[in-house]
C-alpha cells in the first residue's frame, strides 16, 4: 500500500477545485498521467472512489468530500508548522549560564542582560554569584558558559576576556568615623583602623593585596577584624562602625547615595580596575555566541538613582 504524501493531497485539492484532471495537471505544471497516479494512490490508500465523472467534469464523491476537509486541515497545519520551524531557526533562544563575582553580578550583569533581552527576548539567563576564583573553576568545569569577574590574573591564557566595565578602589567608613570627612588618604593610614576584608578568593581582595604589595605595605600590618563573603555584607559592617574597608567605587557610590557610608579616595589607587566577561576558548552555542558579540559592544553606565530626602 502506497503512503500518503503531501503532494498527493495537493493534487487532490487542485482536481477538486478545477474539476478536471487536465486543468489540474496544467496548473501544477505536471503531466495528466502524474495527476491520475496521485489520485489512484489516494483511492488505493483509502479504499474508496474519490471522484466520479459528471456532465461538467469530475465531481467529488462522498468519500472525496470527507477527504477534502481533512486534506485542507493537514496542509494548513503543515504550512503553519513549517513557518514556526523556520522562525525558530532564525530566532535566538536558549539558556545562558553566567557565574559572576560580586561587583559584576550586583552592578553590571543586570543592566547588560536587560539590554541584550531587548534584542533577544527568548534567551533566558541563569546567574550564580561566586567569587572570582570559584567562577573560573566553574567555567573550567563547563558548569557555566561565561564568568563575569574582577580579575584575570593567572587565567590570561586559559580563557578569552572582554572588558565590560571598570572601577577603582576606594575606602569606605561609617558616617561618624574619624576619616569620614577626608577627601583623600594614603593607603598606609588604613592600617591604623580595624579592617574588614573580603574572603581570600575574592577578586577585590586580590586587587587590594596587589595594591598594598606595590606600595610596600606588608599584610601583617593590616588590622584585620574579620572576613565577609560579599560587598553588601562589608558595607553593612562598615556602616555599623565595625571597621573600614576598601571596595569597588561602583558599589561604594551606591552605598554612599543610600546614606550608608562615606567614601574616601585612596591616593595610591589611581589606576582603574577592569571588570571582565570571560569564556572558554572554544565555540559556543549560537545564542551564547550572540551574547559574546553583544558584550563586545556593551558600554557600562553606572546609573545611581538616589531617593530624595523627605
Amino acid at each position: 500500500m502506497e503512503t500518503i504524501r503531501f503532494d498527493y493531497l495537493n493534487t487532490f485539492l487542485t482536481v477538486v477545485r478545477t474539476r478536471s484532471f487536465s486543468l489540474a495537471a496544467k496548473e501544477l505544471k505536471t503531466s495528466q498521467g502524474s495527476v491520475s497516479h496521485h489520485i489512484a494512490a489516494l483511492e488505493t490508500y483509502f479504499d474508496a472512489e474519490l471522484f466520479k465523472r459528471g456532465a461538467n467534469g469530475v465531481e467529488v464523491t462522498e468519500a472525496g468530500a470527507t477527504l477534502k476537509d481533512a486534506a485542507e486541515r493537514i496542509l494548513l497545519e503543515a504550512t503553519e508548522a513549517k513557518a514556526k520551524i523556520s522562525t525558530a531557526k532564525h530566532t535566538l533562544a536558549g539558556v545562558i549560564r553566567i557565574v559572576a563575582s560580586t561587583i559584576p553580578e550586583e552592578h553590571i550583569i543586570p543592566g547588560l542582560i536587560a539590554e541584550f533581552k531587548k534584542q533577544y527576548p527568548d534567551v533566558k539567563f541563569k546567574i550564580k554569584a561566586q567569587d572570582s576564583l570559584t567562577s573560573f573553576a566553574s567555567l573550567q568545569a563547563n558548569d557555566a558558559d561565561f564568568a563575569a569577574v574582577g580579575t584575570m590574573r593567572g587565567f590570561e591564557e586559559k580563557f578569552d576576556f572582554l572588558q565590560i566595565g571598570e572601577e577603582h578602589l576606594v575606602l569606605i567608613t561609617a558616617c561618624n568615623h574619624p576619616l569620614a570627612d577626608r577627601k583623600s588618604i594614603k593607603l598606609s593610614e588604613t592600617t591604623k583602623f580595624p579592617f574588614i576584608n573580603r574572603e581570600e578568593t575574592s577578586g577585590t581582595r586580590l586587587e587590594i593585596e596587589r595594591l598594598m604589595a606595590n606600595n610596600k605595605i606588608p599584610q601583617s600590618s593590616v588590622r584585620a577584624a574579620f572576613e565577609l563573603g560579599s560587598t553588601e555584607s562589608v558595607v553593612t559592617a562598615v556602616s555599623e562602625g565595625r571597621g573600614v574597608s576598601i571596595i569597588s567605587s561602583i558599589a561604594a557610590g551606591k552605598a554612599h547615595a543610600a546614606g550608608l557610608v562615606k567614601v574616601v579616595a585612596i591616593a595610591e589607587a589611581k589606576d582603574t580596575r577592569k571588570l571582565y566577561m570571560s569564556r572558554p576558548k572554544k565555540a559556543l552555542l549560537k545564542h551564547s555566541e550572540a551574547f559574546w558579540e553583544f558584550c563586545k559592544k556593551y558600554k557600562f553606565k553606572d546609573r545611581v538613582i538616589a531617593c530624595q530626602k523627605e
